[in-house]
Protein backbone atom coordinates (compact mmCIF):
# COMPACT_ATOMS: atom_id res chain seq x y z
CA UNK A 1 0.00 0.00 0.00
CA UNK A 2 2.78 2.30 0.99
CA UNK A 3 4.83 1.72 -2.57
CA UNK A 4 1.41 2.17 -4.28
CA UNK A 5 0.64 5.44 -2.52
CA UNK A 6 4.28 6.37 -3.30
CA UNK A 7 3.86 5.35 -6.84
CA UNK A 8 0.59 7.43 -7.22
CA UNK A 9 2.29 10.30 -5.67
CA UNK A 10 5.51 10.21 -7.99
CA UNK A 11 3.10 9.85 -11.46
CA UNK A 12 1.07 13.46 -10.26
CA UNK A 13 4.13 14.76 -8.97
CA UNK A 14 5.84 14.08 -12.31
CA UNK A 15 2.77 14.94 -14.04
CA UNK A 16 2.86 18.70 -12.23
CA UNK A 17 6.52 19.36 -13.28
CA UNK A 18 5.95 18.70 -16.73
CA UNK A 19 3.38 21.05 -16.86
CA UNK A 20 4.91 24.09 -14.98
CA UNK A 21 8.13 23.05 -16.25
CA UNK A 22 6.70 23.53 -20.11
CA UNK A 23 5.29 26.73 -19.14
CA UNK A 24 8.30 27.98 -17.60
CA UNK A 25 10.20 27.50 -21.12
CA UNK A 26 7.51 29.14 -22.80
CA UNK A 27 7.62 31.83 -20.34
CA UNK A 28 11.61 32.08 -20.85
CA UNK A 29 11.42 31.76 -24.71
CA UNK A 30 8.61 34.09 -25.19
CA UNK A 31 10.72 37.19 -22.75
CA UNK A 32 13.49 36.35 -24.86
CA UNK A 33 11.89 37.06 -28.15
CA UNK A 34 10.12 40.23 -27.20
CA UNK A 35 13.52 41.83 -25.84
CA UNK A 36 15.32 40.97 -29.76
CA UNK A 37 11.46 42.25 -30.73
CA UNK A 38 12.61 45.51 -29.14
CA UNK A 39 15.80 45.73 -30.12
CA UNK A 40 14.89 45.32 -33.79
CA UNK A 41 12.09 47.89 -33.35
CA UNK A 42 14.61 50.29 -31.70
CA UNK A 43 16.94 49.92 -34.90
CA UNK A 44 13.77 50.83 -37.10
CA UNK A 45 13.27 54.05 -35.22
CA UNK A 46 16.57 55.02 -35.19
CA UNK A 47 17.07 55.18 -38.40
CA UNK A 48 13.36 56.03 -38.97
CA UNK A 49 14.54 59.18 -36.40
CA UNK A 50 17.49 60.05 -38.52
CA UNK A 51 16.07 59.42 -42.15
CA UNK A 52 16.46 63.39 -42.83
CA UNK A 53 19.70 63.12 -41.61
CA UNK A 54 20.92 60.66 -43.84
CA UNK A 55 19.45 62.17 -46.90
CA UNK A 56 20.73 65.82 -46.32
CA UNK A 57 24.04 67.16 -46.78
CA UNK A 58 25.67 69.77 -44.73
CA UNK A 59 24.71 72.94 -47.55
CA UNK A 60 20.74 71.35 -46.46
CA UNK A 61 20.60 69.73 -50.38
CA UNK A 62 18.78 66.43 -50.15
CA UNK A 63 21.22 63.90 -51.75
CA UNK A 64 19.27 59.77 -50.77
CA UNK A 65 22.60 57.17 -49.56
CA UNK A 66 20.13 54.12 -50.00
CA UNK A 67 20.04 54.11 -46.12
CA UNK A 68 16.04 53.59 -44.65
CA UNK A 69 14.66 51.62 -42.16
CA UNK A 70 14.05 48.59 -43.99
CA UNK A 71 17.65 48.46 -45.22
CA UNK A 72 19.00 48.90 -41.83
CA UNK A 73 16.77 46.13 -40.08
CA UNK A 74 17.10 43.69 -42.61
CA UNK A 75 20.98 43.88 -42.56
CA UNK A 76 21.44 44.34 -38.90
CA UNK A 77 18.95 40.67 -39.16
CA UNK A 78 20.88 39.18 -41.54
CA UNK A 79 24.05 39.75 -39.87
CA UNK A 80 22.63 38.74 -36.37
CA UNK A 81 21.00 35.15 -38.38
CA UNK A 82 24.67 34.52 -39.57
CA UNK A 83 26.17 34.64 -36.33
CA UNK A 84 23.62 33.24 -33.78
CA UNK A 85 23.18 29.30 -33.52
CA UNK A 86 19.49 28.66 -34.90
CA UNK A 87 18.06 31.81 -34.40
CA UNK A 88 16.48 33.20 -37.00
CA UNK A 89 15.39 37.31 -37.89
CA UNK A 90 13.76 38.67 -40.97
CA UNK A 91 11.22 41.27 -42.24
CA UNK A 92 8.01 40.07 -44.26
CA UNK A 93 4.66 41.89 -45.95
CA UNK A 94 2.26 40.66 -48.10
CA UNK A 95 2.77 42.17 -51.56
CA UNK A 96 7.04 41.73 -51.06
CA UNK A 97 8.64 44.22 -53.18
CA UNK A 98 11.58 41.06 -53.18
CA UNK A 99 11.43 37.41 -52.69
CA UNK A 100 13.25 37.28 -49.43
CA UNK A 101 10.65 39.33 -47.71
CA UNK A 102 7.95 36.42 -48.81
CA UNK A 103 5.82 35.37 -45.95
CA UNK A 104 5.50 31.53 -45.12
CA UNK A 105 2.60 29.99 -43.46
CA UNK A 106 2.85 31.35 -40.51
CA UNK A 107 4.22 34.45 -41.31
CA UNK A 108 0.83 34.88 -43.21
CA UNK A 109 -1.05 33.73 -40.38
CA UNK A 110 0.59 36.50 -38.50
CA UNK A 111 -0.25 39.04 -41.37
CA UNK A 112 -3.93 38.22 -41.31
CA UNK A 113 -3.82 38.44 -37.77
CA UNK A 114 -2.63 42.17 -37.81
CA UNK A 115 -4.46 42.93 -40.68
CA UNK A 116 -8.00 42.07 -38.91
CA UNK A 117 -6.85 44.09 -35.83
CA UNK A 118 -5.42 41.38 -33.29
CA UNK A 119 -2.96 42.43 -30.96
CA UNK A 120 0.82 43.46 -31.75
CA UNK A 121 1.87 39.73 -31.26
CA UNK A 122 1.55 36.58 -32.71
CA UNK A 123 3.55 33.64 -31.79
CA UNK A 124 3.42 29.74 -32.27
CA UNK A 125 5.26 26.71 -30.24
CA UNK A 126 6.32 24.08 -33.14
CA UNK A 127 9.22 22.67 -35.07
CA UNK A 128 11.59 24.20 -37.49
CA UNK A 129 13.63 22.61 -39.61
CA UNK A 130 13.39 19.22 -36.78
CA UNK A 131 14.02 21.28 -33.95
CA UNK A 132 11.52 22.94 -31.28
CA UNK A 133 11.22 26.45 -31.51
CA UNK A 134 9.19 29.53 -30.79
CA UNK A 135 7.68 31.46 -33.62
CA UNK A 136 7.82 35.10 -33.01
CA UNK A 137 6.04 37.99 -34.95
CA UNK A 138 5.47 41.63 -34.39
CA UNK A 139 3.45 44.06 -36.37
CA UNK A 140 5.46 46.82 -38.59
CA UNK A 141 2.82 50.02 -38.74
CA UNK A 142 3.22 52.88 -41.34
CA UNK A 143 4.63 56.09 -40.02
CA UNK A 144 5.37 59.07 -41.06
CA UNK A 145 8.73 58.75 -42.72
CA UNK A 146 6.95 55.49 -44.34
CA UNK A 147 4.46 57.78 -46.38
CA UNK A 148 7.74 58.99 -48.79
CA UNK A 149 8.11 55.07 -50.25
CA UNK A 150 4.76 53.65 -49.64
CA UNK A 151 1.96 56.72 -49.28
CA UNK A 152 0.86 58.49 -52.02
CA UNK A 153 -0.42 58.68 -54.58
CA UNK A 154 -0.40 55.33 -55.80
CA UNK A 155 1.73 53.66 -58.79
CA UNK A 156 4.26 56.79 -58.61
CA UNK A 157 7.30 55.36 -58.26
CA UNK A 158 9.37 56.54 -55.37
CA UNK A 159 13.22 57.12 -54.54
CA UNK A 160 14.68 53.82 -54.94
CA UNK A 161 12.47 52.98 -58.35
CA UNK A 162 9.51 51.03 -56.21
CA UNK A 163 6.02 51.55 -56.87
CA UNK A 164 4.56 53.04 -53.81
CA UNK A 165 1.06 51.25 -52.58
CA UNK A 166 -1.05 54.49 -51.50
CA UNK A 167 -0.89 53.80 -48.05
CA UNK A 168 -1.77 55.66 -44.92
CA UNK A 169 -0.17 56.28 -41.03
CA UNK A 170 -1.08 53.14 -39.15
CA UNK A 171 -1.52 50.52 -41.65
CA UNK A 172 0.24 47.60 -41.66
CA UNK A 173 3.04 48.07 -43.53
CA UNK A 174 4.83 44.22 -42.82
CA UNK A 175 5.70 42.02 -39.58
CA UNK A 176 9.25 41.37 -37.88
CA UNK A 177 9.66 37.22 -38.20
CA UNK A 178 11.68 35.91 -35.53
CA UNK A 179 12.40 32.03 -35.28
CA UNK A 180 14.03 31.12 -31.36
CA UNK A 181 15.63 27.63 -30.43
CA UNK A 182 14.36 26.32 -27.55
CA UNK A 183 16.98 23.54 -27.49
CA UNK A 184 18.92 24.37 -24.52
CA UNK A 185 15.25 25.75 -22.48
CA UNK A 186 13.99 22.44 -22.81
CA UNK A 187 17.44 20.74 -22.02
CA UNK A 188 17.61 23.09 -18.74
CA UNK A 189 14.28 22.31 -17.67
CA UNK A 190 14.77 18.45 -18.61
CA UNK A 191 17.95 18.70 -15.82
CA UNK A 192 15.94 20.64 -13.54
CA UNK A 193 13.20 17.96 -13.66
CA UNK A 194 15.41 15.10 -13.07
CA UNK A 195 16.66 16.73 -10.36
CA UNK A 196 13.50 17.08 -8.63
CA UNK A 197 12.30 13.91 -9.15
CA UNK A 198 15.23 12.51 -7.80
CA UNK A 199 15.03 14.99 -4.58
CA UNK A 200 11.19 13.47 -4.36
CA UNK A 201 11.98 10.03 -4.79
CA UNK A 202 14.59 10.13 -2.37
CA UNK A 203 11.97 12.02 -0.02
CA UNK A 204 9.39 9.66 -0.81
CA UNK A 205 11.69 6.49 0.23
CA UNK A 206 12.60 8.01 3.37
CA UNK A 207 9.14 8.42 4.39
CA UNK A 208 7.85 5.11 3.23
CA UNK A 209 10.89 3.27 5.03
CA UNK A 210 10.61 5.40 7.87
CA UNK A 211 6.61 4.52 7.86
CA UNK A 212 7.34 0.99 7.50
CA UNK A 213 9.48 0.59 10.23
CA UNK A 214 7.23 2.69 12.66
CA UNK A 215 4.04 0.45 11.65
CA UNK A 216 6.69 -2.48 12.40
CA UNK A 217 7.27 -1.61 15.53
CA UNK A 218 3.74 -0.30 16.85
CA UNK A 219 1.30 -2.26 15.05
CA UNK A 220 2.39 -5.44 13.21
CA UNK A 221 4.67 -6.57 16.00
CA UNK A 222 2.28 -6.26 18.71
CA UNK A 223 -0.38 -7.36 16.37
CA UNK A 224 1.46 -11.03 15.54
CA UNK A 225 2.07 -11.25 19.33
CA UNK A 226 -1.35 -10.48 20.30
CA UNK A 227 -2.21 -13.27 17.29
CA UNK A 228 0.43 -15.84 18.21
CA UNK A 229 -1.21 -15.67 21.80
CA UNK A 230 -4.71 -16.16 20.96
CA UNK A 231 -3.44 -19.04 18.45
CA UNK A 232 -1.90 -20.73 21.76
CA UNK A 233 -5.13 -19.82 23.73
CA UNK A 234 -7.41 -21.45 20.95
CA UNK A 235 -4.75 -24.55 20.65
CA UNK A 236 -5.04 -24.73 24.50
CA UNK A 237 -8.41 -24.22 24.98
CA UNK A 238 -9.49 -27.39 22.12
CA UNK A 239 -7.12 -29.44 23.90
CA UNK A 240 -8.64 -29.23 27.23
CA UNK A 241 -12.01 -29.79 25.76
CA UNK A 242 -10.82 -32.83 23.48
CA UNK A 243 -9.24 -34.18 26.77
CA UNK A 244 -11.80 -33.61 29.19
CA UNK A 245 -14.33 -34.70 26.63
CA UNK A 246 -12.44 -38.24 26.36
CA UNK A 247 -12.27 -38.25 30.14
CA UNK A 248 -16.00 -37.97 30.07
CA UNK A 249 -17.19 -40.16 27.29
CA UNK A 250 -14.97 -43.56 28.83
CA UNK A 251 -17.65 -43.53 32.30
CA UNK A 252 -20.74 -42.27 30.32
CA UNK A 253 -20.72 -45.31 27.56
CA UNK A 254 -19.92 -47.49 30.98
CA UNK A 255 -23.30 -46.34 32.38
CA UNK A 256 -25.24 -47.00 28.96
CA UNK A 257 -23.57 -49.99 29.17
CA UNK A 258 -24.64 -51.31 32.72
CA UNK A 259 -27.94 -49.81 31.92
CA UNK A 260 -28.81 -51.93 28.71
CA UNK A 261 -27.28 -55.34 30.61
CA UNK A 262 -29.67 -54.40 33.72
CA UNK A 263 -32.56 -54.24 31.34
CA UNK A 264 -31.41 -57.45 29.80
CA UNK A 265 -31.26 -59.33 33.17
CA UNK A 266 -33.85 -61.51 33.76
CA UNK A 267 -34.34 -60.11 37.68
CA UNK A 268 -37.53 -59.00 39.03
CA UNK A 269 -38.40 -55.02 38.67
CA UNK A 270 -41.06 -52.58 39.77
CA UNK A 271 -42.43 -50.23 37.18
CA UNK A 272 -40.29 -47.33 39.04
CA UNK A 273 -37.09 -48.88 39.07
CA UNK A 274 -37.89 -49.32 34.80
CA UNK A 275 -38.64 -45.28 34.67
CA UNK A 276 -35.72 -44.30 36.13
CA UNK A 277 -33.18 -46.61 34.80
CA UNK A 278 -34.64 -45.44 31.12
CA UNK A 279 -34.12 -42.24 32.65
CA UNK A 280 -30.64 -42.41 33.50
CA UNK A 281 -30.13 -44.46 29.87
CA UNK A 282 -32.07 -41.42 28.49
CA UNK A 283 -30.04 -38.43 29.93
CA UNK A 284 -26.44 -40.50 29.71
CA UNK A 285 -27.58 -40.89 26.04
CA UNK A 286 -28.12 -37.52 25.82
CA UNK A 287 -24.88 -36.49 27.20
CA UNK A 288 -23.18 -38.85 25.49
CA UNK A 289 -23.83 -36.67 22.14
CA UNK A 290 -23.10 -33.99 23.51
CA UNK A 291 -19.40 -35.29 24.31
CA UNK A 292 -19.24 -36.39 21.15
CA UNK A 293 -20.21 -33.27 19.27
CA UNK A 294 -18.01 -31.62 21.69
CA UNK A 295 -14.98 -33.82 21.28
CA UNK A 296 -15.44 -33.42 17.40
CA UNK A 297 -15.80 -29.75 17.24
CA UNK A 298 -12.56 -29.38 18.99
CA UNK A 299 -11.04 -31.71 16.36
CA UNK A 300 -12.34 -29.91 13.97
CA UNK A 301 -11.11 -26.60 14.92
CA UNK A 302 -7.83 -27.42 15.76
CA UNK A 303 -7.48 -29.07 12.23
CA UNK A 304 -7.43 -33.09 13.47
CA UNK A 305 -10.51 -34.57 12.37
CA UNK A 306 -9.19 -36.00 9.27
CA UNK A 307 -11.54 -37.78 6.73
CA UNK A 308 -11.95 -41.51 6.57
CA UNK A 309 -12.96 -42.48 2.61
CA UNK A 310 -14.22 -45.39 1.87
CA UNK A 311 -16.84 -47.49 0.08
CA UNK A 312 -20.17 -46.78 1.95
CA UNK A 313 -23.65 -48.09 2.03
CA UNK A 314 -26.05 -45.55 2.63
CA UNK A 315 -28.77 -48.57 4.20
CA UNK A 316 -25.96 -49.40 7.06
CA UNK A 317 -25.52 -45.49 8.18
CA UNK A 318 -29.57 -45.69 8.13
CA UNK A 319 -29.28 -48.57 9.86
CA UNK A 320 -26.88 -47.36 12.41
CA UNK A 321 -28.68 -44.02 12.86
CA UNK A 322 -32.26 -45.53 13.38
CA UNK A 323 -30.67 -48.24 15.69
CA UNK A 324 -30.07 -45.21 17.98
CA UNK A 325 -33.04 -42.90 17.01
CA UNK A 326 -36.00 -45.36 17.01
CA UNK A 327 -36.06 -46.03 20.62
CA UNK A 328 -36.14 -41.91 21.60
CA UNK A 329 -38.89 -41.71 18.95
CA UNK A 330 -40.93 -44.36 20.74
CA UNK A 331 -40.13 -43.15 24.04
CA UNK A 332 -41.11 -39.67 22.62
CA UNK A 333 -44.29 -41.13 21.04
CA UNK A 334 -43.44 -39.75 17.38
CA UNK A 335 -43.41 -41.83 14.00
CA UNK A 336 -40.06 -42.11 12.48
CA UNK A 337 -40.00 -43.34 8.89
CA UNK A 338 -37.47 -43.91 6.56
CA UNK A 339 -37.05 -43.56 2.54
CA UNK A 340 -33.81 -44.54 0.62
CA UNK A 341 -33.87 -44.87 -2.74
CA UNK A 342 -32.69 -48.10 -4.22
CA UNK A 343 -30.81 -45.99 -7.25
CA UNK A 344 -28.21 -45.00 -4.43
CA UNK A 345 -25.08 -46.77 -5.59
CA UNK A 346 -22.11 -47.89 -3.12
CA UNK A 347 -21.03 -43.85 -1.96
CA UNK A 348 -17.10 -43.19 -1.72
CA UNK A 349 -17.14 -40.70 1.20
CA UNK A 350 -16.40 -40.68 4.86
CA UNK A 351 -19.50 -42.86 6.54
CA UNK A 352 -18.69 -42.19 9.96
CA UNK A 353 -18.65 -38.21 9.14
CA UNK A 354 -22.39 -38.97 7.38
CA UNK A 355 -23.70 -41.23 10.11
CA UNK A 356 -22.96 -38.13 12.62
CA UNK A 357 -24.97 -35.78 10.07
CA UNK A 358 -27.91 -37.58 9.77
CA UNK A 359 -27.72 -38.59 13.49
CA UNK A 360 -27.36 -34.92 15.26
CA UNK A 361 -30.31 -34.15 12.21
CA UNK A 362 -32.67 -36.69 13.24
CA UNK A 363 -32.17 -36.07 17.03
CA UNK A 364 -32.75 -32.54 16.36
CA UNK A 365 -36.07 -33.74 14.81
CA UNK A 366 -37.32 -35.76 17.39
CA UNK A 367 -36.26 -33.22 20.27
CA UNK A 368 -38.43 -30.41 18.46
CA UNK A 369 -41.72 -32.80 17.60
CA UNK A 370 -43.91 -32.83 20.32
CA UNK A 371 -46.08 -36.39 20.92
CA UNK A 372 -47.95 -37.11 17.98
CA UNK A 373 -45.82 -35.90 15.52
CA UNK A 374 -43.64 -37.36 12.84
CA UNK A 375 -39.88 -37.43 11.61
CA UNK A 376 -39.78 -38.82 7.70
CA UNK A 377 -35.92 -39.59 6.42
CA UNK A 378 -35.31 -39.84 2.97
CA UNK A 379 -32.47 -40.59 0.57
CA UNK A 380 -32.71 -39.49 -3.07
CA UNK A 381 -30.21 -39.76 -5.68
CA UNK A 382 -30.39 -36.62 -7.99
CA UNK A 383 -30.79 -36.45 -11.75
CA UNK A 384 -27.32 -36.21 -12.31
CA UNK A 385 -26.35 -39.57 -10.36
CA UNK A 386 -23.12 -37.67 -8.61
CA UNK A 387 -25.42 -36.61 -5.37
CA UNK A 388 -27.45 -37.98 -2.70
CA UNK A 389 -29.50 -35.70 -1.34
CA UNK A 390 -30.98 -36.82 2.51
CA UNK A 391 -34.03 -34.92 3.90
CA UNK A 392 -34.89 -35.06 7.63
CA UNK A 393 -38.90 -33.59 7.57
CA UNK A 394 -40.19 -33.28 10.94
CA UNK A 395 -43.53 -31.56 11.98
CA UNK A 396 -42.38 -29.65 15.28
CA UNK A 397 -42.28 -26.35 16.27
CA UNK A 398 -40.97 -25.01 13.50
CA UNK A 399 -38.06 -22.23 12.95
CA UNK A 400 -38.42 -18.62 12.51
CA UNK A 401 -37.17 -17.40 8.87
CA UNK A 402 -34.85 -14.60 10.86
CA UNK A 403 -33.24 -18.17 12.90
CA UNK A 404 -32.65 -20.35 9.69
CA UNK A 405 -28.78 -18.87 9.34
CA UNK A 406 -28.13 -18.43 13.06
CA UNK A 407 -29.18 -21.60 13.96
CA UNK A 408 -25.59 -23.26 12.13
CA UNK A 409 -23.39 -20.88 14.20
CA UNK A 410 -21.67 -22.63 17.34
CA UNK A 411 -23.13 -22.03 20.43
CA UNK A 412 -26.40 -20.90 18.57
CA UNK A 413 -29.97 -22.67 18.88
CA UNK A 414 -33.88 -21.70 17.49
CA UNK A 415 -35.25 -18.82 19.67
CA UNK A 416 -37.34 -19.90 22.56
CA UNK A 417 -40.63 -17.80 21.43
CA UNK A 418 -41.05 -20.81 18.68
CA UNK A 419 -41.13 -23.66 21.48
CA UNK A 420 -43.37 -22.05 24.22
CA UNK A 421 -43.16 -23.80 27.41
CA UNK A 422 -40.32 -25.88 25.73
CA UNK A 423 -36.72 -26.14 26.77
CA UNK A 424 -34.99 -28.20 24.08
CA UNK A 425 -31.67 -29.45 25.89
CA UNK A 426 -28.68 -29.05 23.49
CA UNK A 427 -24.95 -27.68 23.30
CA UNK A 428 -25.92 -25.60 20.12
CA UNK A 429 -23.02 -27.71 18.70
CA UNK A 430 -24.93 -30.19 16.43
CA UNK A 431 -25.76 -28.12 13.78
CA UNK A 432 -22.77 -26.08 13.81
CA UNK A 433 -20.59 -29.92 13.36
CA UNK A 434 -23.76 -31.08 10.65
CA UNK A 435 -23.10 -28.13 8.92
CA UNK A 436 -18.98 -28.30 8.55
CA UNK A 437 -18.80 -31.79 8.16
CA UNK A 438 -21.11 -31.31 4.82
CA UNK A 439 -18.81 -28.86 3.43
CA UNK A 440 -16.07 -31.71 4.55
CA UNK A 441 -17.45 -33.94 2.55
CA UNK A 442 -17.75 -31.57 -0.72
CA UNK A 443 -21.51 -31.32 0.12
CA UNK A 444 -23.46 -28.00 1.91
CA UNK A 445 -27.18 -27.97 4.21
CA UNK A 446 -30.16 -26.13 3.49
CA UNK A 447 -33.15 -25.71 5.86
CA UNK A 448 -36.72 -24.38 5.08
CA UNK A 449 -39.35 -24.30 7.69
CA UNK A 450 -42.26 -22.37 9.26
CA UNK A 451 -43.14 -21.81 12.46
CA UNK A 452 -45.77 -24.33 13.84
CA UNK A 453 -46.04 -26.53 11.02
CA UNK A 454 -42.14 -28.35 11.11
CA UNK A 455 -38.52 -27.96 9.21
CA UNK A 456 -36.69 -29.64 6.33
CA UNK A 457 -33.17 -29.83 7.01
CA UNK A 458 -31.27 -31.16 3.50
CA UNK A 459 -28.18 -32.20 3.15
CA UNK A 460 -26.17 -32.51 -0.41
CA UNK A 461 -23.22 -35.35 -0.46
CA UNK A 462 -21.66 -35.98 -3.42
CA UNK A 463 -21.71 -39.85 -4.28
CA UNK A 464 -17.48 -39.62 -4.75
CA UNK A 465 -15.49 -37.56 -2.21
CA UNK A 466 -13.55 -34.40 -3.59
CA UNK A 467 -10.30 -35.92 -3.28
CA UNK A 468 -12.05 -39.36 -4.72
CA UNK A 469 -12.63 -37.21 -7.92
CA UNK A 470 -9.75 -35.44 -8.29
CA UNK A 471 -8.16 -38.71 -8.05
CA UNK A 472 -10.63 -40.06 -11.58
CA UNK A 473 -10.17 -36.74 -13.51
CA UNK A 474 -6.72 -37.02 -13.10
CA UNK A 475 -6.39 -41.07 -14.25
CA UNK A 476 -8.94 -40.10 -16.86
CA UNK A 477 -6.25 -37.49 -18.13
CA UNK A 478 -3.71 -39.67 -17.91
CA UNK A 479 -5.72 -42.36 -19.64
CA UNK A 480 -6.19 -39.96 -22.37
Amino acid sequence: MIALIVAVAGGAYLAFCNSAQQSEVEAKVLAEARTLNKQMLAVWDYIDDAQTAINTDKDGSYDFKNVYCAVAGKGIARRFTQSSDGYVIRYVRENPRSGTDAPDEFERRALNHFTVGGSTEYYEITEYEGEPVLRYSSVLEVRNNCLECHGGPAGEKDVTGFVKEGMEIGDVAGAVSMVIPMGSYVREAAADKTRSVAFFVALALLIAVSLSLVLRRWVAVPLERANAQLANENEEQSNFLALMSHELRTPLSSIIAFTDIWEKSDRVRDAEEERLVGKIKESSSALLNMVNNTIDVARLEAGSLALQIDETDLVDVMGAVFATAEPLALQQSVTLSKFIDPAIPVMHTDGEALRKIMLNLVGNALKLTPPGGSVAVEAHLDCCGKGVRLSVTDTGFGIASEDCERIFDKFSQASAKEMPGRKVPGSGLGLYLVQNLAKRLGGEVRVKSEVGKGSTFTVYVPVESEEEQEESDEQDSAGR
